[in-house]
């Protein structure tokens, strides 16, 4: 059971103000600025159990191409929980153990932030405050602890992506999942931001009837949209159809709900507009109830990746939404030429991180790397088995 612990609202109309310590500017709109190189957050639980799950959504103050992320240290009552990078608004997510918190009824929150910078020193303006986010909202929730897991990870399919082919791929799938490569593509439940898993599927041969499997959305509409189950996104007062605005022959839909913007593959020269919404809002009505079914019965691995570089802290907050439906699991897939590529790490007994030289860029998602999508998934879906989840 996944219960409150507390939650602050930042800005002028929001609740935070009192309980906000060094290190913050006077509240603006809808948030207020955290300074560097440290600001102090005292925060006040509503009694529980388990661990906490601390997660602030934020933007990040930037100026590109001089200054295009922030980065951020979280600690609770000195001790430190975790960092993280923002190039985007976003919501990140810290874990708590119970053992760090006991039974106290409230922590000392600290936010290092080594990257602010005032707008003058930028010489954006006059302002000389040294600013780093911009933070709506401040939420702790109670999670149960987690299951015992063993950490593991699984190797890539391939040391030569270059040389590799749907083809010569498709034997070590077979070996390592038991599946047919279409059908292991069936096993995976997209979260969308842009097409490129979509197109991954599409590529393996599987066409599954996904809510978000096209769809462009951002963080924070992803999370509002999992929070409501997507409430209202079938509305047909909600769709408006238009030209791609990339100068390609197909329509394109936009769901004003959540600001989700899609494909729709058909072609302006054989239909009109007006048909196409009608018939886009009926397979919205039904991926719609498809994807509330897959969210309560935990059957397949939701996949997440974004522009940005996702750690474990931009992963968590939507895994907790996704597991206030049912028992599911997530796997996100970071660009980290650090880490090799096609490999995938078990964090938690229901998080897993997929490890790529590259994502397609927002705007070309068919510019994708397929052999290491691939060993990405077949290597999930084997550590996901293992854990005993899916169906």
């Amino acid at each position: 059971m996944i219960t409150t612990a507390a939650r602050l609202v930042f800005g002028t109309g929001g609740d935070a103000l009192p309980f906000q310590k060094q290190g913050w500017a006077k509240p603006e709109e809808n948030h207020t600025w955290c300074m560097g190189p440290e600001a102090g957050l005292e925060l006040h639980l509503h009694p529980g159990e388990g661990d906490l799950l601390l997660e602030f959504t934020l933007r990040p103050f930037m100026l590109p191409p001089y200054l295009v992320r922030q980065r951020l240290a979280v600690l609770v009552n000195g001790t430190p929980v975790g960092e993280a990078v923002a190039q985007d608004e976003s919501a990140l997510a810290f874990r708590i153990p119970r053992a760090l918190i006991g039974n106290a009824a409230k922590l000392e929150i600290t936010l290092r932030c080594p990257d602010a910078v005032s707008p003058a020193g930028l010489r954006m303006n006059s302002d000389p405050r040294m600013l780093a986010f911009g933070v709506l909202e401040a939420m702790a929730t109670w999670v149960p602890p987690e299951a015992p897991f063993y950490p593991r990870s699984m190797p890539p399919l391939s040391l030569d992506y270059a040389a590799e082919t749907v083809e010569r791929l498709e034997p070590r799938v077979r070996a390592i999942t038991g599946l047919p490569l279409a059908d292991l593509m069936l096993q995976f439940e997209s979260l969308g931001h842009n097409c490129e898993f979509g197109l991954v599927q599409r590529r393996c041969g599987a066409e599954p009837l996904g809510l978000l499997r096209f769809m462009s959305i951002s963080p924070g509409n992803l999370l509002q949209g999992l929070d409501f189950g997507f409430e209202g996104v079938d509305d047909p007062a909600m769709a408006r159809i238009y030209r791609d605005p990339q100068g390609g022959a197909e329509w394109m839909i936009r769901l004003d709900r959540y600001d989700m913007h899609a494909h729709t593959f058909r072609n302006p020269a054989e239909t009109d507009a007006e048909t196409v919404r009608i018939e886009e809002m009926k397979k919205l009505v039904f991926k719609r109830r498809r994807f509330l079914e897959v969210l309560e019965t935990g059957q397949k691995l939701f996949v997440y990746q974004r522009r940005e570089h996702m750690t474990e802290a931009h992963a968590l907050p939507v895994l907790n939404l996704l597991r206030s439906h049912g028992p599911n699991a997530l796997l996100f897939v970071t660009a980290d030429r650090s880490l090799p590529c096609g490999s995938v790490d078990r964090l938690a007994v229901d998080l897993y991180r997929g490890n790529i030289d590259r994502l397609a860029p927002t705007d070309r998602a068919t510019e994708l790397h397929l052999p290491a999508w691939i060993s990405i998934c077949a290597n999930a879906y084997r550590l996901w088995r293992e854990a005993g989840l899916g169906g």
